[in-house]
């Protein structure tokens, strides 16, 4: 269908509303286009009209259950909308069709840390791990879970495996940072906060860390000069 691919070319090159013109007219020409639905679908979750990609993901979904482009985008924008119990249902059925998938079990493992089910979260971080060993991401966010369920000297391990596979993130010295100074070890904190500061020194969030870390350590005048 001309429509559809020239859709589909607008996507590519997010112009959006042009896409959504054309994927309209290729339903009214194949009101059963399952993949229109879908792509429509993105068309809007790119444009931020989140309710109306979910109605297209719908439509796709009633048209093919099994298309797992649609269910893989209806899970992501219910976890835009923090509607988390139902993009973690959506994963689930991504898994079963695809249950070597480190990415969709991490996807779900971050709809879990969103919706505060820490120790679920951990599970599939842990799962995701053991798929791809090599994803720096998966370390990292474990490590998020860890320090929310006060386990600091786990979170630091995590964050530093995370550093060894991207010691390009700032984030990742910074929240190493937090996690020894909730441990005490300030020097080492204020060591990563130094760190994280020459990789990004706009981040203001990682000034205000490393200032009362060094109040904590009585540095007063250092803590509040950041």
């Amino acid at each position: 269908d001309a429509y559809y691919n020239r859709g589909n070319a607008h996507n590519d090159a997010k112009q959006y509303q042009l896409a959504i013109k054309d994927y309209d007219e290729t339903l009214r020409r194949n009101p059963k286009l399952a993949e229109a639905y879908n792509n429509r679908g993105l068309a809007y979750y790119n444009l931020g009209q989140n309710d109306k990609a979910i109605q297209n993901y719908d439509e796709a979904l009633k048209l093919n259950r099994q298309l797992a482009d649609a269910l893989y985008n209806r899970a992501n924008a219910y976890f835009v909308q923090r509607q988390y119990d139902r993009a973690i249902k959506d994963y689930d059925g991504l898994i079963k069709q695809n249950p070597k998938s480190a990415k969709l079990v991490k996807q779900r493992g971050l709809a879990f840390s969103a919706a505060a089910q820490f120790e679920r979260a951990i599970q599939d971080f842990n799962q995701a791990q053991k798929l791809n060993p090599k994803d720096p991401e998966v370390y990292y966010n474990r490590g998020l879970a860890y320090r929310r369920l006060g386990k600091h000297e786990e979170a630091v391990q995590d964050y530093s495996e995370a550093i060894k596979l991207d010691p390009k993130n700032a984030e990742s010295y910074n929240n190493r940072a937090n996690a020894y100074s909730l441990l005490g070890k300030y020097d080492q904190a204020l060591k990563d906060y130094d760190e994280a500061v020459k990789l990004d020194p706009k981040n203001a969030r990682i000034y205000a860390n490393r200032g009362a870390t060094r109040m904590r350590q009585g540095k007063n005048e250092d803590g509040q000069r950041d």
